[in-house]
Formats: C-alpha cells, sequence, structure tokens
C-alpha cells in the first residue's frame, strides 16, 4: 500500500463496509491497513464506501498459508455487484497453486478474459504488491512492480489483451 507521506495522490481507506463475517476482519483507518484472517469459518469481504472512476489500486497481499484448496481470495474492482451487465477487473488467486494468479476483466457483464501468470513465488510466503493501473484507454495489471498484463482500447474497438511474462 502507498504511504501518503511518499504518494501524496494516495486516498486512505477512512470507512470500509463488511459484508459477512466481520469479526475476520479487521481495519485500522489510522496506518491505512486491511487484515483479513482465513479459519474455519471462512474469510470476510470487504467494500469501500467510494465509488471510483479511473486510478490506481494497490495492496500488499499474503495468501493464506496451507491448505486452501476451493479457496478464492481476490482483489477486484466492480460496479453494480451482482448486474447482469456489471464490469470487473481483478486479481484472483486460486488456492489450489500457490504459484500462479489469475487476472480478469468484465465490461458490461461479459467475461471470459482470464490470464493465468506465473508468479515465480508462493504467494503464502511474504507480502508482495499487486496493481491495478486503469483508465480510459488502458488497463495494467503489475505484481511487484512488473507488467503482467496489458489491456488497450483501441477506438471501435473492445479492449485488446496482451499478456507479458
Amino acid at each position: 500500500m502507498a504511504d501518503p507521506a511518499l504518494h501524496p495522490e494516495t486516498q486512505p481507506l477512512k470507512q470500509i463496509a463488511i459484508d459477512y463475517t466481520p469479526e475476520a476482519c479487521t481495519h485500522c483507518p489510522n496506518s491505512n491497513t486491511i487484515t483479513l484472517t482465513f479459519d474455519h469459518r471462512g474469510g470476510a469481504r470487504w467494500r469501500t464506501t467510494t465509488r471510483f472512476l479511473y486510478g490506481t489500486f494497490s495492496a500488499l497481499i499474503q495468501c493464506p498459508t496451507g491448505n486452501t484448496d476451493g479457496l478464492n481470495f481476490n482483489l477486484y474492482l466492480s460496479s453494480l455487484e451482482g448486474d447482469k451487465s456489471q464490469d470487473e477487473i481483478d486479481f484472483e488467486f486460486l488456492g489450489k497453486d500457490k504459484t500462479i494468479v489469475q487476472t480478469n476483466y468484465y465490461t458490461t457483464g461479459t467475461g471470459n478474459r482470464e490470464s493465468i501468470h506465473q508468479l515465480g513465488f508462493d504467494c503464502s510466503d511474504g507480502f508482495h504488491e499487486y496493481v491495478i493501473k486503469w483508465g480510459p484507454g488502458e488497463i495494467v495489471w503489475l505484481i511487484d512492480g512488473k507488467v503482467v498484463r496489458k489491456v488497450e482500447r483501441k477506438e471501435g474497438t473492445a479492449l485488446e489483451c496482451s499478456c507479458e511474462s
């Protein structure tokens, strides 16, 4: 997560909504941190109470250790969640293999644009920075400062994908 002193454009999350399992989610507005705990109850989901149009969204994430088969943990941006025409941009950790991450995006409810990326590390061994840069002409996914995927919009066409290793 960006340090507001070093990155004055950072907008700290002063208020969040926790949709379920609030006891598994700790939010500390003073340090701009959110900690999710995975245990026998499952996890938690939090979301901002503010809507955004374009920007850079980042998180330092360390995935859970142990057997996480069947667990999906992610960082995603979404509009109109639950609506058939929702838009979404995400990083998804699929649980079964901690050395990969999936990126995807939806526009007006249409997805099937998944791409799998080799991390080169175990996502449960430590914190790594995951960034989504979203603008009117492109979406860029970065891990620890390295571009892993870039989608560009060309006039009159849908977004096209270019995955980089």
